[in-house]
């Protein structure tokens, strides 16, 4: 049954007992829906190494403060998530191979008004080849939107990115059965 991402970060941090005698799986189904009427349907999925306790995005947005001050470069922090970067588990999106990423940003406190507030964020990177064989020939950052257990984003379509697509994610985490 699909989890809210927050449930599968503590599932997958915090496994309930009794300890799981071979760890724990991610499964992550993920579909893309285009305006030209493309549609595309995937999944994520690994083992306990698909869990970061410190997942930083591959292309963070950087946010610079010049004043009459010192300039104040601020960075995204590395926060819990799930990702199949460095072989950490399978990915595909119909038959594209990919690296996906998706993970919780707390945001800060202190830039809440200037959108530094809480977020979900997605990446999804087209790879020349399953990994951990293939290398980035491109990809999306989504900020996404909660809707109970599904994650929901609007971005350019893998396929064809002067199209927009509409994606859905759900997430579930739960003891590998051996």
């Amino acid at each position: 049954m699909p989890q809210t991402l927050q449930e599968a970060i503590d599932y997958a941090a915090n496994p309930p007992p009794p300890p799981p005698l071979y760890g724990i799986e991610v499964f992550i189904t993920i579909s893309m829906h285009d305006e030209a009427g493309m549609v595309l349907v995937g999944a994520a999925y690994g083992l306990d190494p698909m869990f970061r306790p410190d997942l930083p995005l591959m292309h963070p947005d950087v946010v610079t403060f010049v004043g009459p001050g010192p300039t104040v470069t601020l960075g995204v922090q590395s926060v819990p998530g799930f990702s199949t970067r460095a072989g950490a588990g399978h990915a595909t999106l119909g038959m594209i191979p990919i690296d996906f990423s998706v993970r919780r940003d707390p945001g800060n406190r202190w830039l809440g008004f200037l959108g530094g507030g809480p977020s979900v964020q997605i990446e999804i990177e087209t790879l020349s080849a399953p990994a951990p064989a293939g290398t980035v020939t491109g990809g999306i950052k989504l900020e996404v939107a909660e809707d109970g257990a599904l994650l929901r984003a609007v971005g350019p379509s893998l396929k064809d990115p002067a199209n927009k697509a509409s994606y859905t994610v759900t997430i579930f985490a739960h003891h590998h059965p051996g």
